[in-house]
């Protein structure tokens, strides 16, 4: 048996709707819901169900009330404790409980879907008011939890329209301010970003006579004011390098992502670096390259936008807003990635860039099936 509390509440065996009675029925069972595996008194359930004066004959349609319920629940037990209350059953299975959990694991995507619209819709009282206000709050920072995620997946281009619409209804919420300027970079509309900024600074003067904080200052700084630099990291060209004509070829052939994969001592880093210095000037913006090996992904990201010209303290704490960062930095430049002794797939995921305007050339004693399945990557095989 599943509950649920976003949108109208209800109760379903299966596939199957369960009666559970009228309005007022259903705000016990919602009250219960909510404190669940929790002795409610009956003093509180009162209130929360009929307000701060509940009517003389309130207390004795509450025992009715859950007679009835723990009819239409056969097998969730409602039971009479301490003066009040509980309903036992697994937190997970009442949509509310496992929406905070998966927040707390960091899992907003999979959070957000269980939102069918307003909490508790159609019940009414202070009570149901005050904690619909509260989960508004929470449901607002896990969609922007879950819009950070979709940056740092280069999902640039969808969320722009998306995100105009939220700010539009939440001007003044600089998190979500940064979300679309974020999005504006990614879909290559610097000037679109540069000038819903300057909007922004200039109304939230007018309106609370403040200056935007140090998180949008900063943002702002690294994606619009940064310096374009353009670095060239590749190590040293190979020396009297020879052969491979047909993998050279082969590299020349169309594409964003290139996998060049083999056991050790094949000659994949020779290869990839011959290639990439012969193609370097169809690169103009630059080179970044890096070895691998058991390195964590985050670390390389930060590294790589220090080098493409953000200082330090232009850096979001946050792992998934450093990849959207990254990605942003890239989205307007036609550069070369190298990424050299990937140990998988996962290592290599998180320095992609977003659109494909850029190459990245992978080497990996590995095959690498996910990025040619998930990523379209080419594979070349020594």
């Amino acid at each position: 048996m599943r509950f649920h509390l976003f949108g109208p509440p209800e109760v379903r065996r299966g596939t199957a709707l369960v009666d559970v009675g009228h309005a007022r029925q259903l705000s016990v069972l919602a009250v219960l819901l909510v404190d669940v595996n929790q002795v409610v008194g009956v003093d509180k359930l009162l209130s929360r169900v009929w307000g701060d004066a509940p009517p003389r004959q309130a207390r004795a349609a509450l025992y009715s009330y859950v007679s009835r319920l723990r009819t239409a629940l056969d097998g969730i037990p409602i039971v009479r404790r301490s003066g009040g209350y509980v309903l036992e059953t697994d937190p997970a299975s009442i949509d509310l409980h496992h929406f905070r959990s998966l927040v707390a694991l960091a899992r907003p995507a999979e959070a957000m879907a269980l939102v069918r619209g307003e909490p508790f819709e159609g019940l009414h009282g202070t009570w149901f008011a005050g904690l619909r206000e509260t989960l508004a709050g929470e449901v607002a920072a896990a969609e922007l939890d879950h819009t950070d995620a979709r940056l740092a997946a280069g999902e640039h281009m969808s969320l722009v329209a998306e995100l105009t619409g939220r700010t539009s209804e939440r001007p003044l919420d600089e998190r979500l301010a940064g979300q679309l300027m974020r999005a504006l970079i990614g879909a290559g509309q610097r000037a679109e970003a540069v000038g819903y900024y300057s909007r922004l600074r200039h109304r939230l003067a007018d309106e609370l006579g403040l200056d935007p904080g140090p998180a949008l200052r900063d943002l702002h700084a690294s994606l619009v004011e940064r310096p374009q630099w353009s670095p060239r990291q590749l190590p040293p060209a190979p020396a009297d390098f020879a052969g491979m004509a047909a993998e050279l070829a082969a590299l020349d052939l169309d594409g964003p992502i290139v996998t060049i994969t083999g056991p050790a001592g094949t000659g994949k880093t020779r290869l990839a670096l011959h290639w990439a210095h012969e193609h370097a000037a169809d690169y103009p913006d630059g080179q970044l390259f890096v070895a691998l090996g058991g390195s964590d992904p985050a670390d390389v990201v930060r590294e790589f936008i220090t080098a493409l010209g953000t200082s330090p303290d232009g850096i979001p704490p946050e792992p998934h807003a450093q990849t959207a960062l990254y990605r942003t930095l890239l989205a307007d430049r036609r550069m070369l990635i190298v990424l050299d002794n990937a140990a998988d797939t996962a290592q290599v995921v998180p320095l992609l860039p977003g659109t494909p305007r850029c190459r990245v050339v992978v080497t990996s004693r590995e095959r690498l099936p996910g990025l040619v399945t998930a990523h379209g990557a080419r594979p070349v095989v020594l």
